[in-house]
């Protein structure tokens, strides 16, 4: 009797694939796994390829405080947490360094022999007794005070940036100068984003509700100004809403719950509006926490409080099927695919190629919202035993976006697998005969 040698038990017979004696078998939920994980991480890597990670020219700026010696991390006896702003590069980090060279810090007016000042808000204090201070030299110290902080052995920054009082101060000289009499200061935008960091720290949110009202009650003077002008005007109505939304989603291992909850805050001052009226200003915010829920590494979020922010979508988007479907997948206590199948069932079979723009995510990034909308269901199906709905999204992938993920046609690991099991099984028939 006939039997199969070694070799052919684990190489592909592309001549007896040809004979196609019966159709492949369905995956099994191990093999289902597989494909997704191969989808997702190949999907990662294109990303990464077409997307890479932003690098300054110049080395971060605590690296190079460290190896000219102005800091001495690597000798501390107090071990810290190594954290992603170590590694990253925000527009903030990216000036840092040029801004703590500022002479501000290294020399006390008046003091001769360039005596430096440890603490920068002791900087702060003379230069504000003084009459000299200004957004820009605020921005500075603030930035200083930060550097301290990420350097020293706290574990979590924002808790040393609550321990600072720096936030508090700051706010006190804007109100007492008259500074805070209007929101024109908040076009600083990196001041503006840092303070508020600052704020939302130390619990003086409110503060910053003072600017977003002031902020959204202009928006009826905005219908009147055309153009640009307009523009300009909406973006800084919005600006104090976004700069709190930011600040309070700084944080990766905290949940979204106070970011949602100042969402819910900000509809309510357009109780009498058209969701056409008040889209323009709560859509930008509202598509920033769509974007850190799907995308963030935030902690889980209560149920209440996602719900509120789900009951908003409308708001946010007119094509509020495709959020609240893909939202309704990551769902903190009642995750459901229905909503995403029902969707991608109507929108995304046979071919995406027809598809019209999705509101609110810019041209470039259509494709990879999709891709993630249609991993997070198939990945959510297979955890809750629903393995032919997943064979399905997972073809979709592969059929409508096989460059995205990196999937050949001719070499797919799946197809390799069937080709081994067709060649064994003929083998076997052929053994029998």
């Amino acid at each position: 009797m006939f039997r199969p040698s070694q070799n052919l038990l684990f190489r592909p017979m592309p001549a007896l694939n040809k004979l196609k004696i019966h159709q492949p078998l369905p995956l099994n939920p191990r093999e289902s796994q597989q494909l997704l994980n191969i989808l997702t991480t190949s999907f990662r890597q294109h990303l990464d390829r077409e997307h890479p990670p932003f690098r300054s020219d110049n080395a971060s700026w605590a690296t190079r405080l460290s190896v000219e010696g102005k800091i001495h991390t690597q000798s501390s006896t107090v071990p810290r947490r190594r954290r992603n702003s170590d590694h990253t590069a925000h527009p903030t980090d990216q000036h840092m360094h040029s801004l703590l060279t500022n002479p501000l810090f290294s020399v006390s007016p008046g003091v001769k022999g360039g005596k430096r000042i440890a603490d920068p808000m002791n900087i702060f204090d003379q230069a504000v007794a003084k009459g000299m201070m200004s957004i820009s030299y605020a921005y500075t110290c603030l930035v200083g005070v930060k550097r301290k902080i990420i350097q020293s052995p706290v574990l979590e920054v924002r808790d040393g940036m609550q321990e600072s009082g720096a936030g508090l101060k700051v706010l006190k000289w804007l109100l007492s100068s008259g500074t805070a009499n209007d929101n024109e200061f908040l076009k600083h935008k990196a001041f503006g984003e840092l303070l508020m960091q600052f704020l939302v720290a130390e619990g003086l949110q409110e503060a910053a509700w003072t600017w977003i009202k002031r902020a959204l009650e202009g928006r009826p003077d905005i219908d009147k100004l055309t153009g640009s002008s307009r523009l300009e005007a909406r973006q800084d109505a919005i600006r104090p809403l976004m700069l709190l939304l930011r600040a309070e989603a700084m944080e990766p291992n905290i949940s979204l719950d106070n970011a949602y909850i100042c969402l819910s805050r900000a509809a309510g001052y357009f109780k009498s509006s058209s969701i056409l009226e008040m889209r323009p200003f709560l859509g930008p915010p509202g598509l920033f926490l769509v974007h850190q829920t799907i995308f963030g590494t935030h902690g889980p979020s209560s149920e209440s409080s996602f719900e509120s922010f789900l009951g908003l979508v409308p708001l946010i988007s007119k094509d509020s099927d495709f959020f609240s479907a893909h939202l309704n997948i990551l769902h903190p206590t009642k995750p459901t695919p229905d909503f995403a199948l029902n969707y991608l069932s109507k929108h995304m079979e046979p071919t995406p190629e027809s598809l019209r723009k999705i509101d609110g995510i810019a041209e470039a990034r259509q494709s990879r919202s999709r891709i993630q909308f249609c991993l997070d269901t198939a990945k959510l199906c297979l955890e809750t035993n629903r393995f032919g709905e997943a064979h399905w999204v997972m073809d979709l992938l592969r059929t409508n976006y096989p460059r995205q993920l990196g999937v050949k046609e001719e070499n797919r690991q799946l197809e390799q697998a069937r080709a081994e099991a067709s060649s064994l099984e003929l083998l076997e028939r052929l053994s029998l005969a």
